[in-house]
């Protein structure tokens, strides 16, 4: 009989039978050989005559991207299920590879084989079984890192429901502007971008300064409004995005009886894509946007550079300095994000100065008199710019929601830019409860005593469920209590040399590649990666 071979179709599922395997995307591997008579195609070069492997191909993707399975025993009978409902196929050797398993020993793959062939019986055909054989290839090399993974189990998984195909998303840029003038503001605030960075498929990408407000066109004595912008990239479509954020208003009391009334939350979407419609339930971009000094100056503060679609559109800080009410909009906060750090004044309207919005807001430093060790104590000189890199580590179950939350705030913090996310890694611990850990690079303009304060502050308002260390800093070596410089134990700890491999596979720490460091690592084989698009995951 002939065969086709179809070698590493890849893609991405949520299987396995440990809870965060249910959550959190993982690579699979498969190869398949399908049998068929190809004397017809070989005579007549016609397609009918023979299989389309791309359709075999998006067969085998849509089962790992499909319904959650526990074992890779039942996503291989999944995938030769579909490819034997193909015609002229006979039979099938399908393998599906987990090269991530949670597995603490070195190792290369984990694999699952089986071979199912069509049966004819009178009018019916049945898939059989013609073999199993499941494999656990060894040897990971010097660092021994592994991955995500499932129970290593050999069984005729040949009963339970077959998969849908998940659908693929096209990525989306957004800008939602967020304000409110009841209650705890700030922490609304604070809250409502972590909770958008949290909707499945988004990804807060930046926020801007916290602006105050005069409520404008409301009774005598209404309390000010506190106002931001952020951008997102998303998979959501507009409308989707808009009934998320409005559920994400009623959950903090916002209540809409009256349109021009005190809100604790307000959540619009002012640009999707750059897209113009007239769509009754979602104007894009919003109708008022090009005329609201408190949606334009959080955003020029945010992005200099930004544009509004449509008639009214233009240059956001053309637009602003426009703008009716500019002179009534006032800077509030830089570092918001942080809480409890604001610029002097600003809880006070009357204290609070009058900036010039329509200027970019520049990002100043917690404390210029605070100098990295070996640095001038100059506090007057122009902060200095540096790549800094810093672990997050967690044993909560809700490690990765935590990790977004915090690389949300950090990169808020003025000065701060993220420039880089690692994949994220499971840590098996024999005396303890595993943990989760992730690394990130930032450039900041903060001084390393103040960063390392500034995640502190991180760590505290998430009641200390997560812990982040300034593992490395450029040109910054500093051994004094409450900065150390680089975070000495760090050379030893695998949960934070993996992930900063796999970020940046150049890495040196301390004049010593990364790699190399990781490969003496006595803990090397106690990580694995559970994923590489944690960030974007559908959850």
């Amino acid at each position: 009989m002939d065969t086709i071979r179809l070698t590493g179709v890849r893609a991405n599922g949520t299987h396995g039978v440990l809870d965060f395997e249910h959550e959190r995307a993982q690579p699979f591997v498969v190869d398949a050989t399908l049998y068929l008579d190809l004397s017809a195609a070989g005579r007549t070069d016609a397609l009918t005559d023979t299989v389309d492997y791309g359709r075999a191909a998006k067969e085998i993707v849509a089962v790992i991207e499909g319904e959650h399975v526990d074992l890779i025993e039942r996503i291989a009978q999944l995938i030769a299920d579909r490819l034997l409902a193909i015609d002229p196929i006979a039979k099938v050797d399908v393998t599906v590879h987990k090269p991530h398993a949670p597995i603490t020993v070195p190792f290369d793959d984990v694999a699952v084989s089986i071979t199912r062939e069509r049966v004819r019986t009178g009018v019916a055909e049945v898939a059989v079984a013609a073999g199993n054989r499941a494999a656990l290839t060894g040897d990971a090399g010097a660092n021994g890192v592994g991955g995500t993974g499932g129970r290593i189990e050999t069984t005729d998984a040949a009963q339970g429901k077959s998969s849908g195909s998940a659908p693929r998303h096209v990525m989306h840029h957004a800008v939602v502007a967020l304000g409110g003038n009841i209650g705890e503001v700030e922490s609304t605030l604070r809250a409502a971008v972590r909770e958008i960075d949290g909707l499945p498929g988004t990804q807060v990408t930046g926020i801007s300064p916290l602006f105050r407000t005069a409520a404008w066109g409301m009774a005598d004595g209404a309390p000010d409004f506190f106002n931001a912008v952020i951008e997102l990239e998303t998979t959501m479509g507009s409308h989707e995005l808009l009934a998320a954020l409005q559920q994400i208003e009623a959950d903090h009391g916002r209540t809409r009886e009256h349109h021009w009334d005190s809100r604790p939350l307000d959540l619009d979407i002012i640009d999707f894509d750059g897209i113009t419609s007239a769509d009754e339930d979602l104007a894009l971009p919003h109708p008022r946007a090009w005329q609201r000094a408190f949606v334009l100056g959080p955003w020029n503060a945010l992005n200099p550079n930004a544009r509004l679609a449509g008639a009214h559109g233009g240059l956001v800080h053309d637009l602003l300095a426009a703008a009716p009410d500019r002179d009534a909009v006032e800077l509030a906060a830089e570092d918001w994000m942080l809480g409890g750090r604001r610029e002097s004044g600003a809880g006070d309207s009357a204290a609070t100065p009058a900036v010039d919005v329509s200027a970019q807001s520049s990002a100043s430093p917690a404390s210029m008199a605070s100098a990295d060790a070996k640095q001038p104590a100059d506090q007057y000189a122009p902060a200095v710019s540096r790549r800094a890199v810093i672990s997050m580590d967690s044993t909560s179950t809700d490690a990765e929601r935590l990790f977004r939350e915090a690389i949300v705030t950090i990169d808020g913090i003025p000065g701060n830019q993220v420039e880089g996310i690692s994949p994220l890694y499971h840590v098996a611990h024999f005396d303890s409860p595993d943990a989760m850990s992730a690394v990130m690079q930032i450039e900041t303009k903060l001084p390393a005593a103040d960063l390392i304060a500034a995640l502190g502050a991180v760590e505290a308002s998430q009641e200390g469920l997560i812990d982040l260390d300034l593992v490395d800093m450029d040109g910054v070596t500093s051994d004094e209590p409450n900065c150390r410089v680089p975070w000495p134990s760090a050379r030893t700890h695998a949960s934070v040399l993996a992930p900063w491999m796999d970020m940046d596979p150049n890495a040196t720490l301390g004049g010593d590649p990364v790699s190399f460091l990781l490969a003496m690592a006595p803990d090397a084989g106690q990580v694995g990666m559970l994923s590489d698009n944690w960030i974007l995951s559908q959850r």
